[in-house]
């Protein structure tokens, strides 16, 4: 039915409410590392295929899981720039992880802490204080690095930080020593590395 023009204003409602309907089904993952052939993205890449894969065989899935390369895109944080009118890329970031059902973060070890850009994207996501976009949300963390700790230093501050942030932390402690002997050329992943995290997965999708 067209809309006169007393019926514009719920029309637009209608519509920017089927919008976050969507994005209120998707769950986003995030990949802590930059680079281009780093084994946590290609960990969050091998959870998201399986996850869809999985999802889309049942009959009434709403859920889609989706990587963002959140981490990259950001600017170094600054309050000077953390106005009521931020850099475009933030307020669109914040809105997405905002807006969706849940976060997965994926997180190697770099000198016993968080990748400085992953612990970017937390400064960013964590602003307004008491308003931003993280309160309410359910997260799920996971640590993978090639050596014997998995990224143990990293999980542990994110699983320390995301009930202080106002989130839900959802899942047992994930990690994922010697991931480079645990991922097939292919981009398959071992099942003692899969079956945990699609555990998680399906938890967070409910």
């Amino acid at each position: 039915m067209a809309c006169d023009e007393e019926g514009i204003q719920p029309c637009r409602s209608i519509f920017f409410a089927a919008i976050v309907a969507a994005m209120n089904n998707q769950i986003i993952v995030i990949s802590g590392s930059l680079r281009k052939a780093s084994f946590t993205t290609a960990v969050c890449r091998a959870l998201v295929g399986e996850m869809n894969a999985t999802r889309n065989a049942l009959v009434d899935n709403k859920i889609e899981f989706v990587l963002r390369d959140c981490v990259r895109e950001l600017p170094t944080y600054d309050g000077d720039l953390d106005t009521e009118t931020p850099p475009a890329v933030v307020a669109d970031i914040r809105r997405e992880l905002g807006d969706s059902r849940a976060i997965i973060i994926g997180t190697p070890e770099y000198n016993y802490s968080l990748p400085g850009g992953l612990k970017n994207l937390v400064d960013w996501a964590s602003r307004p204080f008491a308003k931003h976009c993280l309160i309410g949300r359910h997260i799920g963390v996971f640590g993978c690095a090639p050596g014997d700790r998995g990224g143990k230093a990293a999980v542990e501050y994110l699983r320390n930080i995301v009930p202080l942030l106002g989130a839900t932390l959802v899942g047992p402690e994930l990690l994922f020593p010697k991931i480079n002997s645990l991922i097939s050329p292919d981009g398959k992943l071992d099942w003692s590395v899969l079956s945990p995290l699609t555990a998680m997965a399906s938890e967070l999708a409910g």
